[in-house]
Order: structure tokens, then sequence, then C-alpha cells
């Protein structure tokens, strides 16, 4: 066997030879990385079709949600039990789990049970709305820094609370009339959605003003060349 025979046999995998110059070289073909599939994911949100049905599912969903006299509408439930949800609350301590279920009475708590399920929508139908709101202004304000769009995941965390929070929700009311195990978890899950959900909100309005005033100063700079070109 020639030496050129044993090093294919100790190397059986064809590589790639790209010539740069006169001088060839081998170039590895690494699979995208995660944070990579993430951004081009996210930058499929950042475009105003999408937005469009985005924000008009979400309008849907929160007309419904925060404004209806539907049974499971929030203003119906607060009216049943006598006080806010657990789910708007920031956050909530477990003796305040298990004394806002008992408040409820059997009909506010069929009523908050019927929320949860609705609820097993909207997170997500918010999270993506806010998402492409935000993939939509990054794309628009940094157009060379697509890596900036994995900021637009931001709201997909907080969906991810919510979800946590929904969990523990079920299990309280599960569990009821005794306490739940899992009670004091609910306010953690409330107070990390919030938090996320205000940030991803406070995030958008500053990518907004920061886009408006960049928009601002190009119209400026081309005013002024207008009338210079005018002289």
């Amino acid at each position: 066997m020639t030496t050129v025979d044993q090093t294919h046999a100790r190397d059986p995998q064809p590589q790639t030879i790209h010539v740069v110059g006169s001088s060839p070289r081998l170039s590895p073909h690494p699979s995208p990385s995660a944070a990579g599939r993430v951004v081009r994911a996210l930058g499929r949100l950042a475009t105003w079709r999408v937005w469009t049905s985005l924000a008009a599912v979400y309008l849907l969903f929160a007309g419904v949600f925060f404004a209806s006299t539907l049974t499971f509408a929030i203003p119906q439930v607060e009216a049943a039990c006598g006080q806010p949800p657990l789910d708007v609350r920031f956050t909530s301590s477990a003796a305040q789990v298990h004394g806002f279920l008992e408040a409820c009475g059997p009909v506010g708590r069929e009523a908050y049970r019927m929320m949860q399920l609705a609820d097993l929508f909207y997170p997500a139908v918010f999270a993506l709305f806010l998402a492409s709101s935000l993939a939509l202004v990054l794309r628009h304000l940094a157009p060379d820094r697509p890596r900036l769009l994995a900021l637009a995941a931001l709201p997909l965390l907080a969906s991810a609370f919510d979800y946590a929070e929904n969990v523990l929700a079920w299990l309280s009311l599960a569990a009821f009339p005794e306490p739940a195990a899992t009670d004091g978890l609910l306010g953690i899950a409330s107070a990390a959605k919030s938090a996320t959900s205000w940030l991803s909100g406070g995030l958008l309005i500053v990518l907004v003003v920061a886009l408006a005033v960049v928009r601002l100063r190009g119209l400026v700079r081309r005013g002024r060349r207008r009338v210079e070109a005018a002289r």
C-alpha cells in the first residue's frame, strides 16, 4: 500500500477544497448555531404582512379577553370573585392564592377555570405580536446588524413564564379546598412574567423613539442638501 493509500484509509471522509488564488485550503461546513436559527426565525416575523396579521389576531383576543361580557373574560372573573384575578397581579403570596380561590366561591372558581382555558392561547398570540413588533423596528433601525433581532425573543420568554403561571393556577384549582404545595411558586411566575413583559414593552418604546429620531435626522439632512443645491 502506498503512502497516499494509507492516508485515505485513515481519513475516508471527503473534504471540500476551496481554492483562493493559487493556494488551496480546506474549509469546514459548520451547521448553523442555535442562536443563528433563532435569529433567522425572528427575521421571518419582521415583515409588515406578518405584523398586520398578528396585530389583527391580537386585537381580537385582547378585546374578548379584557373587555367582553363572556364568562372567561377578566372583568367577569373579577366581578364573580370580588377582586382581580391572580393573572393580572404583579405577584401573589401563597396565602393570597388560596384566599382568592376561597373568595371566588363555586361560580367564581368556574369562571376562573374557564379563563385559564382561554389563556392557553393568549400568551402565544401576545408574544408573537410583540416579538414581530420588535423584530420589525430592529430591522429598520439596524439593517446591517441582524444579530440584534435576538432581542425580539424577549416576549417569548415572557410567554414561557405566563404558561408556567397557568400550570400553577391549574394545580391550585385542582388542590382546592386544600392549599397546593406550589401556591408560592405562582407569584414568582407572575412576577417573572410581568417583569419580562414590561421590559419587552419598554424596549419597544425606546426602539420606536430611536427609529423616529433616525428618520427625522435623515429628513433634516435631505432638506439641507436640497436647500444647498438650490442656491
